[in-house]
């Protein structure tokens, strides 16, 4: 029976999770609908910056690392799907460390999982992701890329990452709770990570050894089925997509389990 425990815990834990999801759907919409208005309230230009922020650094990198890779056609293209996926993780990650922290108040007025707040960020950046795929499109255009049919699976491209994204923004949301410092090494972590990720550059410009090692990485296939859709007008393989995908289910069941480990003691710590 002991064998089966880990097992049933772990379904307890993801009934638990998507659950809540689906009791405080309500809550999510109007938290999501909240953290949006509260990101460009006082922009002039709104949510244009989603579509302005991209396409600059994508200026900027292309004009630095087109010089430097070996040739490939349309970099622009080739690094905006890249970033697409990357800026999404690594947005949705760093603004929920304070998550737990910073809605104590509401916590203690109104009995709702921590970890919707996680899960509110992830949402909103979403709406934030499909914007962005606006300029990658003009941007295919006016280099005279072609719109492949493949990107109609972006959803399906999308879902691992999300589930990585969901598991790392509750990981480390709990641990920032316990360890402030989490919030100075996470910047330093994203930054060797961006580097350590096939965004600026493909696993074909690279040794066979370092490319071997880069697919452990988490976020290497869900970065490729990314650049697979757009950028090469393929589906992406089937058989590495659900390896990443339960490598997903994996992550987001050890967040789950460290989160009602250490929810009781998040009082004493705020």
């Amino acid at each position: 029976m002991a064998v089966h425990t880990p097992i049933a815990h772990t379904l307890y834990h993801y009934h638990d999770f998507f659950s809540s999801i689906f009791q405080y759907r309500e809550y999510l919409k109007q938290s999501v609908a909240r953290d949006l208005r509260k990101k460009y309230k006082r922009t002039s230009l709104g949510y244009f910056w989603s579509m302005l922020n991209p396409l600059l650094m994508m200026a900027v990198l292309t004009v630095v690392f087109s010089k430097l890779l070996p040739r490939v056609e349309n970099y622009a293209v080739y690094l905006f799907c890249s970033l697409l996926g990357w800026q999404y993780f690594s947005s949705t990650v760093s603004s929920s460390l304070s998550s737990i922290r910073s809605n104590m108040k509401i916590i203690e007025q109104v009995p709702i999982p921590k970890f919707m707040f996680m899960i509110s960020t992830a949402a909103s950046n979403i709406v934030n992701l499909l914007i962005t795929i606006v300029p990658l499109v003009v941007v295919m255009l006016i280099v005279g890329h072609p719109l492949h049919w493949t990107m109609i699976l972006f959803p399906l491209a999308l879902f691992p990452l999300i589930i990585y994204t969901l598991g790392f923004s509750i990981l480390f949301g709990v641990l920032n709770v316990f360890f402030e410092d989490m919030v100075h090494l996470t910047q330093v972590l994203m930054r060797a990570w961006f580097y350590l990720t096939p965004i600026l550059f493909g696993p074909e410009m690279l040794p066979p050894r370092t490319a071997y090692w880069m697919q452990f990485n988490p976020l290497y296939y869900p970065i490729l089925n990314f650049r697979d859709v757009f950028y090469n007008g393929v589906v992406p393989d089937v058989t590495t997509y659900f390896y990443s995908l339960a490598g997903g289910f994996v992550l987001l069941a050890l967040s789950l389990w460290v989160y009602k480990k250490s929810d009781d003691k998040f009082i004493y710590f705020v």
